[in-house]
């Protein structure tokens, strides 16, 4: 959302009407709404106000067109493997800046880079993996957010930088000017004499809830809080039995294990230390649990290869099964949604007869294969193309066909892929678009999903005969689910996000 300079129009872009992204102008002298494009978001206004820079929400390429909505033309395709966000004027409206970045092993590159109007040569402004937020101040001068190092990674801070409008280049070194705890800078604004600085103080944490399943999984009692501290905490998996959740939090600083019964207000540490642990699975004897491990590394150092690690139930050390590719991007600060999900992930079925399943994912293609929690890595079942940002999976009870689901704004597209070879199964979710999960129900006859959108993800029952059910609305963002194996309940987490609005009345002037 951006007013245009002489304050008489609003630019309107993302999932307005019944959560369509778009681009619409609203005018206030005489209250009219116009609609200027489908299919994109995160639109700018240009200072003089005669053009719009955004992203499509489709291709995620990053376009210009004129005010009006015409003369539409590409601007910048992206790179594999990187993502484009908050595309912005130079105050010139000579320059456009944006953002992007990209995880490769889970470390992060976050940039900041402008390009002249013609799509040419890109000139970098900053570069720093733990950038949150950025704002402008008077003519050259950047106001960004930084994230704090672990353990304070729940805080940021600003930092200014000195740039050339003409050419994009940074004119001097970054300076520090807040040293604060308890804040996290998001949705950042200084006004144009540079005297007074808008934002939000944003927290966000996940939990695990439980709500009980009726009628075959078509009806989903109010879940209820677990886990009741305030960190991030996901949901893994459950014992055999259907009372325990296992779940992972960073409650002690790092990723560690824990478990908790279904009626119980605390939760046990089943493996804690340094390093990261995530994704906590039962294997299909019940013997072991099963969790993704990596060293926890310096910040840009390289990652060593991650782990698949089984503990016994029965107490003792950790062991290795396996090493596993790949490293889901491990950070820090107010949003928890890049804690949960990715590549690499693993399942193990419900049937003790059935094998583990590891997926690894590149930028082109998903690769599911089998693995025994003693034994190791087995043979390679299937290779899915896939663009693994977008796709999200989960195996059958009996170990015999991965459900996946894919994001997109228009769809809900479903594929049920069996491993012992054969053509995919194609299934739409219709009317629910914007898959962020899917799981199978305990009797392997019905998928449990959650569909995003602007106003809060739904959780949906999608029988294969019967259609699909709505279960649960609320107004959280929810990116995991776990049905325990006796059908009685549905463990997921949501994220709970508190911001409110501050005010800096008397800004640092450059």
């Amino acid at each position: 959302m951006e007013w245009s300079q002489d304050g008489t129009k609003l630019l309107v872009s993302g999932p307005v009407a019944q959560e369509k992204q778009g681009i619409w102008v609203i005018s206030v002298i005489g209250a009219t709404l116009k609609k200027l494009r489908d299919d994109a978001h995160d639109a700018s206004l240009s200072s003089d106000g005669s053009q719009i820079v955004f992203r499509d929400a489709i291709t995620q390429d990053m376009w210009l067109m004129d005010a009006d909505g015409g003369h539409a033309r590409l601007l910048l395709k992206h790179d594999p493997g990187y993502h484009l966000f908050y595309p912005t004027w130079f105050a010139n409206g000579k320059r456009i800046v944006y953002g992007q970045y990209r995880v490769a092993n889970g470390q992060a590159t976050v940039e900041l880079e402008s390009r002249d109007l013609q799509g040419g040569a890109p000139t970098l402004l900053l570069s720093s993996p733990r950038l949150s937020a950025f704002a402008w101040g008077q003519k050259g001068r950047l106001i960004y957010a930084v994230r704090e190092p672990p353990p304070n990674h729940a805080d940021s801070n600003l930092w200014e930088l000195p740039y050339d409008e003409e050419t994009g280049a940074p004119t001097g070194s970054p300076r520090r000017l807040t040293d604060w705890t308890g804040f996290f800078f998001d949705d950042p604004e200084l006004t144009a004499d540079g005297s007074r600085f808008v934002f939000l103080n944003r927290r966000g944490q996940s939990d695990v809830y439980l709500g009980q399943l009726a009628d075959n999984g078509n009806e989903l009692k109010t879940p209820q809080r677990l886990t009741l501290d305030d960190r991030i905490d996901w949901p893994g998996g459950w014992s055999l039995d259907g009372k325990t959740v296992f779940f992972y939090s960073d409650r002690n600083g790092t990723f560690d294990i824990f478990r908790q019964g279904v009626s119980e207000r605390n939760a046990e540490p089943v493996v804690t230390g340094t390093e990261e642990k995530w994704a906590p699975q039962i294997s299909s004897d019940g013997k072991w649990i099963l969790y993704m491990q990596w060293p926890k590394a310096a910040e840009g150092a390289p990652v060593p290869p991650g782990k698949l690690m089984r503990a016994s139930l029965t107490g003792g050390p950790s062991e290795a099964v396996m090493d596993i590719k790949g490293k889901p991007w491990i950070t820090y600060g107010s949003d928890p949604t890049e804690t949960v999900a990715g590549y690499p992930s693993f399942r193990c079925p419900l049937h003790a007869s059935a094998t583990c399943v590891l997926a690894e994912a590149d930028d082109k293609q998903i690769v599911f294969t089998a693995f025994d929690p003693v034994q190791g890595r087995k043979q390679e079942l299937a290779k899915v193309p896939a663009n693994s940002d977008l796709t999200r999976w989960d195996l059958s009870p009996d170990g015999s066909r991965v459900a996946m689901a894919i994001f997109d704004y228009k769809a809900g597209d479903l594929q049920i892929i069996p491993l012992a070879g054969g053509d995919p199964q194609k299934l739409s979710a219709m009317p629910w678009t914007e898959l962020v999960a899917v799981a199978w129900a305990a009797d392997g006859k019905s998928l449990f999903l959650a569909s995003f959108s602007s106003r809060g993800t739904s959780i949906v029952h999608m029988d294969f005969t019967a259609g699909s059910k709505l279960l649960f609305k609320p107004i959280w963002d929810i990116f995991s689910l776990s049905p325990s194996p006796d059908g009685n309940y549905l463990a997921f987490g949501p994220i709970v996000t508190n911001a409110n609005a501050w005010t800096i009345a008397s800004f640092p002037r450059k």
